[in-house]
């Protein structure tokens, strides 16, 4: 059966066949922070119903099929992303407290078994959208927008996890991003950061970009990587490396002359290769959590369009 919702066109039945749907999620969530851990899939505030930014953080478990609260962010934060460290989650700047909310400066860890989040050194400026990344024990976050929501920073700055552990670190500055912008996802893959896709702008207009740059952190120098088929953005909670691929589930798509659209297209990247079409969405959603557990691909929450949010899950077998 195909299914719909007044908001968005109805995707095609081979889509369907492939996905079983599970049931919701405790709460809706657009944009949330992402990592897996144990064979088990955390996500970190984002959205809510009313586009409002949220606290609210849980746990999806494969094998139980079940939801559990952890510790609420210390604050309701959307536009971040969430990188792993051991069994510690790293998240910096971002958007605070609701749909126009302003832009952070607030870096954080969270540790997992003791369900408690530690506050460490602020960016050198706030900025929302930007990119997270571990390499080795350098945390590097780069791009996104300034405090007006709207201008794309270049800055790129870097904390060594182990000084910070010694109590005396501080972000420095690597080489800037050789074009800004912000919504991009972000994964470290194969010793070097990939900043994939992304957006122009973001209150006064948003302009896909299909641009993909690779950080090598041994040279502190960028290079271009292959392209995304189109111009891509609001995928970061939804990009993944797995399996020697990054993956890429959803997001926001703008071609030439046409308005921003919602898209459901599951891309792939192998090392050497460009990038392929591995799968389609039940639907088109912006910003959905994504992962592969246990040989499945896990789809929940994300944005139909409109702005609405939702609470829909999904599992397939992974493409």
């Amino acid at each position: 059966m195909i299914l719909t919702l007044g908001l968005w066109t109805p995707w095609t039945a081979s889509a369907q066949v492939e996905w079983e749907k599970l049931p919701d999620m405790p709460v809706e969530k657009w944009e949330p922070g992402t990592v897996v851990l144990d064979d088990k899939l955390y996500l970190f505030g984002g959205y809510t119903e009313g586009v409002k930014s949220s606290r609210l953080s849980h746990v999806f478990d494969p094998q139980e099929n079940s939801w559990t609260q952890i510790q609420d962010l210390p604050s309701a934060i959307s536009h971040m992303n969430m990188v792993l460290d051991g069994r510690t989650v790293w998240f910096a700047g971002g958007y605070k407290d609701g749909y126009k909310g302003h832009t952070i400066a607030e870096v954080w860890s969270y540790d997992i078994d003791a369900d408690r989040y530690t506050a460490a050194p602020l960016l050198p400026e706030t900025r929302g959208g930007g990119g997270l990344a571990l390499v080795g024990r350098q945390l590097h976050y780069m791009g996104g927008v300034k405090a007006d929501r709207d201008t794309d920073a270049p800055d790129h700055w870097v904390l060594d996890l182990d000084e910070w552990g010694k109590g005396s670190a501080q972000w420095t500055s690597a080489a800037s991003m050789p074009e800004p912008r912000n919504q991009f996802s972000c994964v470290t893959f194969e010793g070097r950061i990939y900043a994939i896709g992304g957006q122009f702008h973001h209150d006064s207009m948003q302009l896909d970009q299909a641009r993909v740059d690779i950080y090598d952190p041994d040279t502190d120098s960028w290079s271009i990587g292959p392209a995304l088929p189109k111009g891509h953005s609001h995928a970061e909670g939804g990009t993944f490396v797995h399996g020697g691929r990054i993956y890429m589930v959803g997001g926001h798509t703008t071609k030439p002359g046409e308005t921003k659209q919602v898209e459901a297209d599951i891309l792939a990247l192998s090392p050497g290769a460009q990038w392929e079409l591995v799968g389609t969405l039940p639907m088109p959603l912006s910003s959905p959590a994504a992962a592969i557990i246990g040989g499945r691909l896990y789809v929940a929450g994300g944005s139909p369009g409109r702005s609405v949010v939702q609470a829909d899950m999904w599992v397939r077998d992974a493409p």
